[in-house]
């Protein structure tokens, strides 16, 4: 498909949405290697690009901010987070943003402007976590959040 023959919309996915609701399994998260701690499966006739809006010529900005929060039983994980695509045998990963939850837990100052890559149906939009020290993801914890704003073309 041909981005251009596509309409799009923008959308913001939420913790539910990225599969890391309260009904989730706690994980374990070392400190020495990213783990995937949320996935959204690209529905049947859809392309998906990470981040809304972009910085026009004229200097509006209409890009969308970004939000991960993820807590432990004593509360928010610091460490990096990956956003990125993979296909769906999960054999071919692409990267688009790492950022520390310092800037997008809680009170985020980082927007994500929509990205040239796209994923096609049956791809995955996914967040990898990497905390400062080793610890345990819960899911169950009401304070987990994820805004992350996408472009969806149909």
């Amino acid at each position: 498909m041909v981005k251009s023959n596509l309409i799009p919309f923008t959308r913001v996915l939420n913790t539910n949405d990225m599969n890391a609701g309260t009904a989730e399994i706690d994980i374990e998260l070392p400190s020495t290697a990213f783990t995937k701690v949320a996935y959204y499966q690209i529905p049947a006739q859809q392309q998906i690009a990470l981040g809304s809006g972009k910085v026009t010529d004229g200097g509006r900005d209409d890009r969308a901010y970004i939000q991960v929060r993820l807590d432990s039983a004593v509360g928010q994980i610091a460490g990096k987070v990956r956003m990125g695509y993979t296909n769906a045998n999960e054999t071919n990963i692409q990267i688009v943003l790492e950022e520390r939850t310092d800037n997008i837990g809680t009170a985020s100052t980082v927007k994500l402007g929509e990205q040239n890559q796209l994923a096609g149906e049956d791809s995955y939009l996914i967040i990898y976590f990497k905390p400062d020290g080793t610890t345990t993801l819960d899911y169950s914890d009401a304070d987990n959040k994820i805004l992350l704003p996408v472009t969806v073309y149909q």
